[in-house]
């Protein structure tokens, strides 16, 4: 299957072209855990720590003209919008004895890397959605900016419940002038690094005034979103956990027509038990809902052309989302 363009600037794609193993070998880990890598392309901010960018709105525009008759002039509507680069990082500590009693010191230290990196996946997604500005570590996730009715760009399921047992679906249409990731300004590994620090002899947690001697790893990841069109992100909220599989894809699909034309990529995301239902309904309902591959030869369910990907940080108990 050929990658369109959007499929091509992927944080993956970007660092495999440019033949950097290291950082190829990190995101596709964290990929396991965040299938929002998989698909949303990632773009060099303006500015080290904050994008700066214009949210444009599209409208009808263009005259048509005859010989000898002018047409007038006009300015697309838009708002500067700001976004911040997260920075998340974590070490990596093991016991040397252990790497070199373990048989294979690559391997040994190889095994709790993976270990590390798929969990900086979960935080990363958990941040993409749930993210809060208010902490100047993070930023505002879609949930939080999709987080009242009266946005048009958030829709309702009709769940009725107060007892936080609802979820929500994100649908995305991506590229540069819709919805994209942000890696920061000259980075050449779209923020990834990952340094080894070798052998140090690393103080005791629980009895500082002991030390022993370690093998260390440093991981880092730099990263954040804007959203440069409104519709290229609709929120579906209030999904209550028992709706049945075809009334859920009918939604999804009434949703996706919100979304703007002509993206090259669309995809949705939601957790586990969204998942399974739209699972579910493909294997009756292939028409519209149906299982294929992506792009890099994964099995993958779609809905129309929206990509359903997991990501199991979407909380199932969500409250209630009212105007």
């Amino acid at each position: 299957m050929l990658l369109n363009m959007t499929d091509q600037m992927t944080a993956l794609e970007i660092v495999r072209r440019a033949n950097m193993p290291e950082p190829y070998k990190i995101i596709e880990l964290m990929g396991l855990t965040n299938e929002m890598l998989l698909d949303v392309p990632a773009y060099e901010a303006n500015n080290a720590t904050i994008n700066v960018g214009l949210q444009r709105t599209i409208k009808k525009m263009g005259e048509h003209r005859i010989y000898n008759q002018g047409v007038g002039s006009v300015a697309t509507q838009t708002k500067i919008i700001q976004d911040r680069i997260a920075m998340m990082a974590e070490y990596s500590r093991v016991d040397a004895k252990m790497v070199e009693h373990s048989g294979n010191k690559a391997a040994a230290r190889q095994s709790e890397a993976v270990a590390i990196i798929k969990g900086m996946g979960l935080t990363q997604a958990e941040t993409l959605i749930y993210g809060n500005g208010n902490d100047p570590a993070e930023f505002d996730g879609l949930f939080v900016r999709r987080n009242k009715l009266n946005n048009k760009n958030v829709l309702d399921a009709g769940g009725n419940s107060n007892d936080l047992d609802m979820t929500s679906v994100y649908l995305v249409a991506v590229g540069p002038d819709l919805f994209h990731l942000l890696y920061p300004k000259g980075s050449k590994s779209v923020g990834i690094t990952r340094s080894d620090l070798d052998l140090q002899h690393v103080p005791q947690e629980d009895n500082p005034k002991k030390t022993l001697p370690m093998f260390v790893e440093y991981f880092e990841a730099q990263y954040g979103l804007t959203i440069k069109e409104p519709q290229a992100v609709i929120r579906l909220c209030n999904i209550q956990k028992d709706i049945a599989p075809d009334k859920l894809v009918d939604l999804i699909i009434d949703a996706s027509y919100e979304l703007p034309q002509g993206a090259s990529t669309y995809a949705m995301y939601s957790n586990k038990t969204i998942q399974k239902k739209v699972d579910k309904a493909a294997r009756d309902k292939n028409n519209v809902a149906y299982t294929t591959t992506d792009p890099w030869g994964r099995p993958i369910t779609n809905i129309r052309d929206l990509r359903c990907r997991r990501m199991d940080v979407i909380s199932h108990n969500e409250e209630k989302v009212s105007a």
